[in-house]
């Protein structure tokens, strides 16, 4: 009686849990615009036309064709054309469960509105979209990575997230200075390899601190490369936000911690 009780208190907790809500993690990842290609094609029998869009972008996780899906009634989609028209960058929004499979993939379906503007505005719901006001990035508990090695950015963005925090990848400096630029306090942190493409880390900084003097960076600069810890220790010595050192994943976390003083 006493088993068939516990059996029963089983699955009374089973079938609670199975109807939870579930909340879904998603990880941004910054789109460089390369190429668009957009087909409409209007059946005989029928009043709303096939779509066939994709986009070629630039991702930290390597080049990749957008294959673009969901039934928006095109007006999303238009607005979000236009804004890529003029501003060649935008965010994509990839669920955790699917991170790997967006990794791996050199073609991957997407719903067209887990695409986003990159400057912080959201779709007016039909109205102009020089009128969209809001942002993109919700919370304030964002981290810079900058990085162009795929691997080495994942490694550091999975403690990132464990630390309940949001990584936000780029590929390049300017890239990343883009981003920080547009909404500087949604991010509590940026961590830079030095040798990241597109800016010297050395002058990514400098315009870093100019936007944020307070803004803790952590400039990985790999081992056994004393000239570049010298050199930018010459030029940052008085930023005391600035930590020159080789990022070691099993001290990242302590790293993290100490740079990233919050109120609590």
């Amino acid at each position: 009686m006493k088993k068939q009780a516990i059996f029963s208190f089983l699955l009374f907790v089973l079938a609670f849990t199975l109807f939870l809500p579930v909340k879904v993690l998603a990880r941004d990842y910054i789109m460089e615009f390369l190429e668009e290609n957009y087909k409409e094609i209007q059946e005989d029998f029928s009043r709303t036309p096939l779509i066939y869009h994709s986009i070629q972008v630039r991702t930290s996780a390597g080049p990749k064709l957008l294959i673009l899906k969901g039934d928006d009634q095109g007006r999303y989609r238009q607005w979000l054309r236009q804004y890529i028209a003029r501003n060649k960058k935008f965010i994509a929004k990839v669920e955790d469960d699917d991170n790997d499979n967006f990794i791996s993939s050199k073609a991957y379906e997407i719903e067209v509105t887990r695409l986003h503007p990159f400057e912080g505005r959201k779709w007016p719901y039909g109205g102009d979209i020089d009128d969209a006001d809001g942002t993109v990035l919700l919370g304030d508990r964002y981290v810079l990575v900058i990085d162009s090695n795929d691997t080495r950015a994942r490694l550091i963005s999975s403690v990132i997230e464990k630390m309940g925090y949001t990584p936000m990848v780029a590929l390049n400096g300017k890239q990343a200075l883009s981003a920080f630029k547009n909404q500087p306090g949604k991010f509590k942190l940026i961590i830079a390899n030095h040798k990241a493409p597109g800016m010297r880390s050395g002058k990514f900084i400098h315009r870093i601190l100019k936007i944020d003097h307070l803004i803790p960076i952590l400039v990985e600069t790999g081992y056994q490369n004393d000239t570049v810890r010298k050199e930018l220790l010459s030029l940052f010595s008085g930023a005391g936000s600035v930590l020159l050192k080789p990022v070691v994943l099993q001290d990242l976390q302590n790293t993290i911690k100490t740079l990233v003083m919050e109120e609590g």
